[in-house]
Formats: structure tokens, sequence, C-alpha cells
């Protein structure tokens, strides 16, 4: 169990720590007191659950929430002293799955946090989802893992969620519409996010952007998923003969 505080309240944390370890007791905490620096944190650590607890000197709460949302469905619960009700009710509408109002009695805190991973589906089960094998390339949605020639990539876990969608549609053209739509929701400014996760996944999969192998662009349309046609070896020619 890994949890993400936006907080530089550092006794709240270290109680609300103690608390998650009664219930996870190989719980790891990260903590961040920088808002631009938790969303690093987000995408490149991939916790299971974010508190953020109060606003930070360059994110509000309500900015981090929009921020995280923009790429990731991470469980995200405000741990804060709610000022109006009005509070709670931007943050679910920005994307926060619960609102816990501080101070609160932790065992309480526990129960709902328990209650949250439960409804979302922490250890959801994706083992039913068999992994995609595009010529050197294998996705695996069970583990979130990626190979290119028996080497694991390593991808964010937007990127893994980009690449795992153009690949289960391979040889298939999806518009920009349509692919900012199931990894970005109606975030309007998702158009200049999708073309630079588009140049991230090119470079870690070794694609030149002037003649792709695995990621082409359909210009006025959007991206299309395609396996390199493999060439022949002599020995493979030889065996084919026999």
């Amino acid at each position: 169990m890994k949890v993400l505080f936006f907080s530089q309240d550092g006794e709240r944390v270290e109680q609300l720590v103690l608390a998650l370890r009664l219930r996870w007791p190989d719980l790891k905490p990260l903590v961040v007191s920088q808002g631009g620096v938790g969303i690093q944190v987000v995408e490149q650590e991939e916790p299971d659950l974010v508190m953020m607890c109060e606003d930070l000197p360059d994110l509000t709460m309500w900015q981090a929430i929009r921020e995280v949302r923009r790429f990731s469905d991470i469980p995200v619960i405000v741990a804060s002293e709610c000022r109006d009700e009005m509070d709670v009710v931007k943050a679910i509408e920005l994307g926060a799955d619960d609102y816990i109002n501080m101070p609160c009695n932790l065992m309480i805190v526990v129960a709902r946090i328990v209650a949250l991973m439960r409804r979302v589906g922490l250890s959801r089960d994706r083992s039913e989802e068999s992994p995609i094998f595009c010529g050197d390339l294998v996705i695996n949605p069970a583990t979130y893992e990626v190979y290119l020639k028996n080497e694991r990539l390593m991808l964010t876990p937007t990127e893994f969620k980009l690449l795992y969608l153009l690949a289960k549609n391979r040889h298939m053209t999806l518009s920009q519409e349509f692919i900012q739509r199931v990894i970005w929701a109606d975030d309007i400014e998702a158009g200049d996010t999708l073309k630079k996760y588009i140049q991230r996944l090119r470079r870690k999969l070794g694609d030149d952007a002037r003649n792709p192998i695995w990621i082409k662009t359909v210009h006025g349309v959007g991206y299309r998923f395609s396996s390199p046609t493999p060439i022949p070896t002599e020995a493979s020619s030889v065996g084919a003969i026999h």
C-alpha cells in the first residue's frame, strides 16, 4: 500500500500514517510539500491512494485534484478542515472520491479509506485480460508491464493506458477526439497533451516520427498502431524451403 500525502503538516501526516499502518502494516508513505512535485510523483510512483491535506504554496487542493484527474483515475481523498459545505461539493465535482473533515477520529478515517479502496477495486482482477503480442512487443494489462525485445519499458500509467488503447485497436485509426475522451475525459486542453504523450511513447519504443514503425500519424484524423513486418532471416528462409 503506497499513499501519497500532499501536505506541509508533518504532525498530521504522522498521525494518519500511524493509523493507516494498523490496517496496512507495510504502508509506504510519500510526502510532498509542493504541488507540482506531487503531480510528478503520481505519474512516476503510481501510488495506490492520494490524500490532500491542505493547499500547497504552488497549487491549491482544487488545482491539484484537477491536475491529477487530467491523467489518472487513482483514488483521491481530501483530508482537510472543511471551511464551507461547498468545499466538499467542489472537491467531489473536481474528481475527489471522498472528503474527510479534519480533525476526525482516525479509526473513522481508516474505515472510510478501506471502504473507498474496496469500492474502486484496488485489487480488481485484470487477470482475464490477455497480453497483447505485436512482433517483439508484449503488453500485459494484468501487470501493467510492457516488454520490447525482452527488455522492460518503463512507462508511466498514462503512457501505458495510451499504448494499450492503441495496441488493443491496432490496425484501426483512432481519432484524436476518441483518444482524448478515453484517456483524459472532457479535458479541452488534452490535444497538446496527447501529442506530448505520443512523442514520449515513440521515444521509448525507439520509433522515428518521420518514418514510424509502431505509431503512425493519420494526418487530420488521429493515430494508428501497427506491428512492424518481420524481415525473414536467412535461417528462417532455409527452414521454410525444407
